[in-house]
């Protein structure tokens, strides 16, 4: 029983390596229906479902005023140090949305 649960958890991880980034458009269509975090060094986080999103860095010159096209990055967990992971899921921790179950 131990050994199939080990086998069935290496397959498990072997297939989650192996699979394929989102394509943008599936990004595209989580980050409109992500939810906001707390900011990580001053720039806005979303959590999806596929990803982390986070704003783009803004440079001189740049117009920051229209708040509906703000620049995304998308933060893959496949594509990240677990150090970086862990500041985004603390950073969505605490602001996470809360499911009310009726009776």
């Amino acid at each position: 029983m131990i050994f199939g649960l080990m086998m069935l958890a290496i397959t498990a991880a072997t297939d989650a390596s192996a699979a394929p980034s989102p394509t943008a458009e599936a990004l595209q269509a989580d980050l409109q229906t992500a939810y906001a975090c707390k900011e990580i060094d001053g720039r806005k986080v979303w959590k999806g479902g596929l990803a982390y999103y986070i704003q783009s860095y803004v440079y001189d010159g740049q117009s920051t005023d229209d708040a509906t096209d703000i620049a995304t990055d998308a933060v893959l967990p496949a594509d990240n140090a677990p150090e970086t992971m862990r500041e985004f899921e603390e950073a969505c921790l605490t602001l996470a949305p809360v499911t009310i179950k009726g009776d």
